[in-house]
């Protein structure tokens, strides 16, 4: 798998009928940084990581010729905004990377728990970090997660919430919805301590098993 070929396209597929669409957004040593093509959701994976999810058939290549035609369309940028609608939607997408980097830093530092006792300092430390004058308090961060993780994954679920009112980006089946509810319950019936990456590993699983026993019905 050559992850340099701007060609390459990555398929994770959700439901009998839905599939989600991954471009390589960029690659930084062993990190790289996957573009779900339809919500514009950002995904980090390390190399041998995703190599792995690949070779066991939890993701699948395809070329970009292959794309479903309404995600080939690409609409354009050229048509201006209203200076204030454009203005308001730029704050509203930096508050949005600003609370993603929050969230995406405490799954990859995997803090221990969502607790004030540690959430206090890292948000600390990631404040410091990106120089942030006004960092979250630790029950907001413990909030954007949750709202992160509940949305599958997806960083447009971070939006100011008079954004996200309009926000027209794919929503989930609910039948994968109701396996993330699912997921979330049973790890926190046998675990103390949430480790959302643990949780996203056991979520792929799941979304297997299900697409396994749906091939053995047909």
């Amino acid at each position: 798998m050559d992850l340099q070929n701007p060609d390459l396209i990555l398929v994770k597929r959700l439901s009998e009928h839905s599939c989600s669409y991954f471009a390589v957004e960029s690659i930084a040593g062993t990190d790289v940084v996957l573009t779900d093509i339809e919500s514009g959701g950002l995904f980090n994976f390390a190399k041998p990581r995703l190599e792995q999810l690949v070779s066991n058939g939890h993701l699948r290549t395809i070329a970009r010729r292959e794309l479903p035609t309404k995600l080939t369309f690409k609409p354009l940028n050229n048509v201006k905004k209203p200076e204030m609608e454009a203005a308001e939607d730029l704050a509203s997408r930096k508050e949005m990377e600003r609370r993603y980097k929050y969230v995406q830093g405490a799954i990859e530092q995997s803090v221990p728990a969502y607790t004030e006792k540690w959430l206090t300092p890292y948000i600390t430390q990631k404040a410091a970090e990106i120089n942030d004058s006004s960092p979250p308090s630790w029950r907001t961060l413990a909030h954007w997660n949750k709202t992160f993780v509940e949305s599958g994954w997806d960083k447009h679920a971070l939006m100011p919430r008079h954004k996200a009112k309009g926000n027209r980006t794919k929503q989930l089946p609910q039948e994968v919805h109701n396996l993330i509810d699912e997921v979330i319950n049973e790890y926190l019936r046998t675990h103390t301590v949430v480790r959302y990456q643990k949780v996203y590993d056991q979520l792929l699983e799941q979304l297997e098993k299900l697409n396994a026993e749906r091939r053995e019905a047909d």
